[in-house]
């Protein structure tokens, strides 16, 4: 038989902490402009001369912008769009100053992976635009509000583990497509079966999180959900956190690309190293989000015994059907 339900626990209500849609603009608004300049101004004073560690330069200092607006604002959910505003951008700027010019000759897999990293933003830009653009900020994501807690001043704290923390992750992710960007047209191989399976890796990925988005939106209009259910349905039937696979899947998907232009052997740490800590970050935040939905949802440790973390995997029979199955 299955263990016992544990009572759904009272959560205190999410502290206020709005921030006016004109500030998320003008956060990011500054941020673009101080990047082009940052840019600029490390390429021409040669401060930093290999433009993938101008992009990342360039990507830090933008973070501190978007950081001094969360300090002001005292809310660092204005961070949240940032890790899917800076890749497209990121790779049109590291296109434009080592691969040949944007105006210049692109190779097919180039352009493939601009592509790709725009299909990928369009889901949170597109389908699920970000609640900052449209109406400002109500409430800070609740895993910020938990690190609040930690013995770091939080001016300190938000900078390094809510705003420098995740943009170092997402670049380091982003660096196979960042080496592929940089590379001469001419000097890049012919496409290959490695580019067919980034390029099915990526757009599966970006499926699963559009169906994974719509299940889950869908579930939280219903009464079930609201009663301290948890969705297992559709793709989430077969994980727990089907979103979160789709992410890191995305960011693995990179990978072939650069394995098939022959950058393995030359920046294999590069190649490996960003996309595996990127799937490790998501699969930790699995547990976090477990760790949650235990106190706020009866019966989420039924989920947790039979369902996968996130790669989705058929799912485990109840402990009472296989006592069943043997007693026949």
């Amino acid at each position: 038989m299955t263990r016992p339900s544990p009572e759904k626990k009272k959560t205190k209500p999410a502290p206020h902490r709005p921030v006016p849609a004109l500030q998320c603009y003008l956060a990011y608004g500054f941020a673009l402009s101080i990047g082009i300049f940052a840019w600029w101004f490390f390429q021409s004073r040669q401060i930093v001369e290999n433009p993938y560690w101008i992009g990342l330069a360039v990507s830090c200092t933008c973070t501190v912008v978007v950081w001094v607006f969360s300090i002001a604002n005292d809310n660092s959910s204005i961070y949240d769009p940032y890790w899917v505003i800076t890749p497209p951008l990121l790779a049109l700027a590291l296109k434009a100053s080592g691969g040949g010019g944007l105006l210049g000759p692109w190779h097919p897999r180039q352009i493939i992976i601009i592509a790709c990293l725009f299909v990928w933003a369009s889901r949170y830009h597109i389908f699920y635009a970000w609640s900052g653009w449209r109406a400002g900020l109500v409430h800070e994501d609740w895993r910020y509000e938990a690190m609040r807690e930690a013995p770091l001043p939080y001016w300190l704290n938000s900078l390094l583990g809510m705003h420098l923390f995740p943009t170092f992750l997402v670049y380091f992710a982003f660096s196979p497509a960042a080496l592929v960007l940089l590379s001469g047209p001419i000097s890049l191989p012919a496409l290959g079966a490695w580019d067919l399976l980034g390029l099915i890796g990526a757009l599966s990925a970006v499926t699963i999180e559009l169906v994974a988005d719509r299940q889950l939106r869908n579930y939280r209009e219903t009464d079930e959900y609201h009663q301290g259910g948890a969705l297992r349905r559709g793709l989430w039937k077969y994980s727990r956190h089907p979103n979160y696979f789709g992410e890191a899947l995305f960011w693995v998907s990179m990978v072939p690309f650069a394995v098939s232009s022959g950058m393995l052997s030359r920046h294999f740490a590069l190649v490996l190293i960003g996309p595996a800590l990127m799937a490790l970050f998501f699969r930790f935040s699995c547990r976090l989000m477990d760790v949650r939905s235990l106190h706020r949802r009866p019966g989420y440790q039924e989920v947790i015994d039979e369902v996968s973390a996130m790669i989705p995997w058929r799912p485990k029979k109840k402990q009472y059907d296989v006592q069943k199955e043997s007693v026949h």
